[in-house]
């Protein structure tokens, strides 16, 4: 065989080169634009299949035997549906699960996600593992296949209704049991709430309290005092509380009721907001650094259209310096919070 012969392949692999140089100072140009998040893992898929379109068409115009390309070509087609196959158990499949999960856009870093018994707040978001934080401050990495096989509970960011059941005889009247509910949801904060009458058991009714809470990071906390709004509320109304059930084998009169007796001295007010910053200060900040990220892409993009807006050259100008010099310090506290972040994760905290 001459060398000629492989001047087709040649040519084949060398537009590759260029076309996966060429596709990747493109995407680089872009990210440098909008933002580091903006294009995930797009520049890396783009580019694997870039890769594999070239191999295949380089053996495909190699001066050989049809059937020893054949033989090259099955090889390299068993070779790819081999990790395929074991992309679900893999390294490869975290990878793709991350891709997935990443543009299906479910959850972002500071978002609540109840994966099976865990319940946390988003601090990291990895191609291969995503991190939460659980209210113990203690941070689990969950693989992201295990996220694309189980179901994952998020929690929106425009507010979620807490709820809380409870059971009470048949001697109360509804209407007073759903009256002593709502205060209870009012007074925890919560809007728009309403009362559900979920069963008839053989003891008691059972009913749910819905309330709407806008503000999502508050969500264990407003949780917890929902559930003390709800036993204030009812003690206080005289409703006794069967839930689940009432089982006493000492003898008491037939009016008793099971309420405990208030004390006297006043409940001290607790700081709700700080218990949150506290149990997820990892989340918080995770939070904080993707809010600049999206401000940085916003400013990025009224900056491509302020010259459609404005035909004033001056006016274009001022609003142009205003907007770049916002970004330049956005820009700066991203690389600020990256340095922090890297010598917390090096000293272990």
């Amino acid at each position: 065989m001459r060398p000629m012969d492989f001047l087709g392949s040649a040519i084949v692999v060398l537009g590759a080169v260029v076309l996966v140089v060429v596709v990747r100072l493109l995407f680089n140009r872009s990210i440098r634009k909008a933002s580091s998040k903006s294009l995930p893992y797009h520049r890396q898929l783009f580019t694997f299949a870039l890769v594999l379109l070239g191999l295949f068409l380089a053996i495909g115009l190699l001066p050989i035997e049809h059937e020893v390309k054949g033989q090259i070509l099955s090889l390299l087609g068993v070779l790819i549906s081999a990790i395929i196959a074991l992309s679900s158990t893999t390294l490869v499949g975290n990878a793709m699960a991350g891709i997935m999960l990443r543009l299906m856009h479910e959850f972002r870093a500071g978002d609540f996600i109840e994966v099976e018994d865990l319940v946390g707040r988003v601090t990291d978001f990895g191609i291969f593992h995503t991190e939460i934080q659980m209210i113990t401050r203690d941070v689990v990495s969950l693989p992201n296949i295990l996220l694309v096989q189980k179901a994952v509970k998020v929690t929106r960011r425009g507010g979620t209704f807490l709820h809380v059941s409870v059971s009470i005889g048949y001697m109360v009247p509804h209407e007073d049991v759903e009256e002593a509910l709502k205060e209870a949801a009012e007074t925890t904060g919560l809007t728009d709430a309403f009362v559900f009458i979920e069963g008839l058991l053989d003891h008691a009714v059972k009913y749910r309290v819905y309330g709407l809470l806008e503000e999502f990071s508050e969500r264990l906390s407003k949780t917890s005092e929902l559930h003390r709004a709800v036993l204030d509320a009812l003690h206080t109304k005289g409703i006794e509380i069967a839930s689940p059930s009432v089982t006493d084998r000492r003898e008491y009169p037939s009016d008793h009721a099971y309420i405990p007796k208030r004390r006297m001295q006043e409940r001290v007010s607790e700081n709700q907001a700080a218990i949150e910053e506290l149990a997820f200060d990892k989340a918080v900040e995770a939070e904080s650094i993707e809010q600049l990220h999206q401000a940085e892409t916003k400013l990025v993009q009224s900056l491509e259209t302020l010259d459609e807006k404005t035909t004033d050259k001056k006016t274009v100008k001022q609003q142009r310096e205003k907007i770049e010099s916002k970004i330049k310090q956005i820009q700066g506290e991203l690389e600020i919070r990256k340095e922090e972040q890297a010598e917390k994760k090096e000293s272990g905290e």
